[in-house]
């Protein structure tokens, strides 16, 4: 591993912001941040004295926290309590050790559904840890664990969680929370059970709830499964696992088969699901759609990567790591399936992967589906509308949806992970090597950036509307609502969760300015707000950082005693191994962070068309980068998320509020 690229690429940010502002402000994009017509900013949070419990206020909206409510934004949440030794519990007495110590590494409420009072929520551990290790084991991407550690520490002033401080992993929970009365319930996790999950959709179907994802403890590893929980008695229990034996978990594994199934649906009283399949012996594999009136005694495929016009892609190395089989929706008495297409071999260009497709399933009298392909190959198969709908629009890996007002709303996912992966490792020119720290290539990233996410709408006859976006060829006046691409934000990069509610859309967001604060805080001028015992601990992560390079050199050269001789042998090397160009497009990302706003973005709509903003910081917490889930209880409408700093979080809106 050349560990001189490493250290250039940590520094090469801290130097990048000594340019001068007149450099800065000069390159292309400055101006594309912009605000909704009509925002402005009002972030109410504070806990109010009889409760202790911290509520967040705009206009007619108030959000109330419900995990660890008494604890403030920015501190340890993750519903759960970390007990060391890779264990996790709810802690309820204060006189515990454990008592609201929380647990960072429960990222994000990956999958939320109500019942009655209940919420529950079944959670990704150390989200991007796993990714991270995903780049490692199938991508071919190389780091030292304890340099890759010792940089994120660096880069983030210890906020960033990567592993528990004892080395414990309790990988991800399913919990159960009571949005009435607070009371929280285990229902699974490696310490209560033995049953590790990563559930990634959630629905309720006859009275039963169905989580979507993929689990391990079964002895095998982690399968793409469907699980059951019955509210009525808490058991929890596989009802499909996609790959049932050990050779073809095995064949799957070394083919780079991605399991993380999520998409799920209610189609004509009948449950449909995702799946991935494999065949060792035959060697063949696919994504799958399944369809059951009764899970418990089966179901039946409807759909393979054949009849869904071979679109889905499937394999880690492919957009999105594989998402496949994305999201679907009942809309019109049709099955409308969206799709990730991006593979290695399809890709437009050096930086950017295909766009998604839609694709409407009509079931027959037999039971049987047509698939007719709506978004997709329009020479090939026929589509109405190209991938990604709109040809000027090639960035989204994938889109969400969700049936409003008599239309199918389609919310643009644009592809993060490869932009991330471009940013962390060399993957692009002569010297691509997947070596960590040789990369800063932004370009994937820019190009994202510049083209934020959009939301349209579908009509019954499959006519589409721009509500949300910037004015195209397609749609020249705009959009219905007046609102940019983004909302007029380009840190938003997806448009993560949509949920009607009280007759009302609520949309919300990812923001990923939250992950690149560690080059937007050179232009933003939050460096200047730090207190000086942030910049001690930036001093300490940052020697810790050297003395991780100096232990992991394998050639004995640079291994200077002191960080100052460090810091002078890593000058020598930032233009020798950080091009021109890459320099450039770390310029123009410098540019997009400094107008950011860090957190996600939630909107509501009465209408469909017309938006209110209610919070464009996360809920006043700027590592709150996401929205992730939505749900619904006799409470409420409730949100869960994501937030790789400090835990996911818990939040509702009361039926009286």
């Amino acid at each position: 591993m050349n560990w001189k690229r490493v250290i250039s690429g940590v520094l090469a940010a801290a130097m990048l912001s000594a340019l001068p502002v007149q450099l800065l402000v000069s390159a292309e994009g400055t101006e594309a941040v912009g605000q909704a017509d009509g925002w402005q900013e009002l972030t109410t949070l504070e806990p109010l004295d009889e409760s202790n419990t911290f509520f967040y206020s705009k206009d007619d909206q108030t959000f109330e926290k419900v995990t660890h409510p008494e604890k403030d934004v920015k501190t340890a949440d993750g519903i759960v309590d970390y007990l060391g030794d890779g264990a996790v519990a709810v802690v309820t007495d204060p006189e515990d050790a454990a008592y609201n110590a929380g647990d960072r590494g429960q990222n994000y409420a990956w999958s939320a559904v109500g019942y009655g009072d209940w919420l529950y929520v079944g959670t990704c551990y150390a989200a991007i840890g796993n990714t991270l290790s995903l780049m490692k084991s199938s991508l071919g991407d190389e780091y030292d664990d304890k340099v890759l550690a010792a940089t994120f520490d660096a880069l983030y002033n210890g906020t960033f969680f990567l592993t528990e401080e004892d080395g414990g992993r309790p990988k991800g929970v399913l919990v159960k929370i009571n949005t009435k009365t607070g009371e929280t319930k285990l229902l699974m996790s490696g310490s209560y059970n033995g049953y590790t999950p990563l559930f990634r959709n959630a629905l309720e179907y006859h009275g039963k709830l169905y989580f979507c994802g993929s689990v391990g403890g079964g002895g095998i590893g982690f399968l793409p499964s469907i699980w059951q929980v019955d509210p009525a008695t808490d058991e929890c229990k596989p009802v499909y696992i996609g790959l049932n034996s050990v050779q073809d978990y095995a064949a799957a594994y070394q083919q780079g088969i991605s399991v993380g199934i999520r998409g799920m649906c209610v189609y004509k009283d009948q449950l449909v699901v995702s799946n991935v399949t494999m065949d060792a012996a035959t060697g063949k594999s696919s994504a799958a759609l399944l369809i059951s009136s009764d899970p418990e005694k089966g179901f039946t495929q409807i759909a393979d990567s054949d009849s869904l016009f071979n679109y889905p892609a499937y394999h880690y190395a492919d957009s999105i790591y594989g998402g496949s089989i994305w999201d679907m929706a009942e809309f019109n008495g049709r099955l409308y399936v969206s799709i990730c297409t991006g593979t290695e071999d399809n890709m437009p260009d050096d930086n950017t992967m295909q766009s998604f497709a839609l694709v409407r399933g009509d079931q027959n009298p037999d039971g049987t589906f047509t698939w007719t392909p709506v978004a997709g190959d329009q020479e090939k198969d026929g589509a109405r509308y190209t991938f990604g709908i709109d040809p000027e629009r090639t960035r989204s890996g994938a889109a969400n949806l969700i049936v409003y007002n008599d239309h199918l709303y389609i919310g643009e996912y644009n592809d993060e992970e490869i932009a991330l992966e471009r940013i962390l490792f060399a993957k692009t020119g002569k010297n691509a090597d997947g070596q960590f720290g040789g990369g800063l290539d932004c370009r994937f990233i820019n190009a994202n950036l510049e083209q934020s996410v959009n939301l349209y709408r579908m009509d019954r006859d499959e006519n589409m509307e721009l509500v949300v976006g910037n004015a195209t060829k397609m749609f020249p006046n705009g959009s219905l609502s007046g609102l940019k691409s983004g909302f007029g934000r380009n840190e938003n990069q997806y448009i993560w969760r949509m949920q009607v509610y009280d007759g009302k859309l609520y949309v919300g967001t990812f923001d990923t300015s939250s992950m690149l604060e560690c080059v937007g805080q050179f232009v933003n001028g939050n460096l200047l707000t730090r207190t000086p015992a942030q910049w001690k601990t930036q001093w300490e992560y940052l020697k810790t950082l050297m003395k991780a390079l100096q232990a992991t050199d394998p050639d004995g050269n640079g291994n200077p005693d002191t960080l100052a001789q460090t810091i002078k042998f890593s000058y020598k090397f930032v233009f020798e191994n950080i091009t021109v160009s890459n320099i450039a497009s770390a310029i123009r990302l410098l540019n997009y962070m400094r107008k950011a706003k860090q957190g996600f973005d939630l909107y509501v709509s009465e209408d469909g068309v017309n938006f209110q903003t209610i919070t464009v910081d996360g809920f006043g917490d700027p590592y709150n980068h996401g929205l992730r889930a939505f749900a619904t209880t006799d409470q409420g409408l409730c949100l869960g998320t994501a937030n790789p700093f400090y835990g996911t979080q818990v939040w509702i809106k009361r039926k009286d509020s």
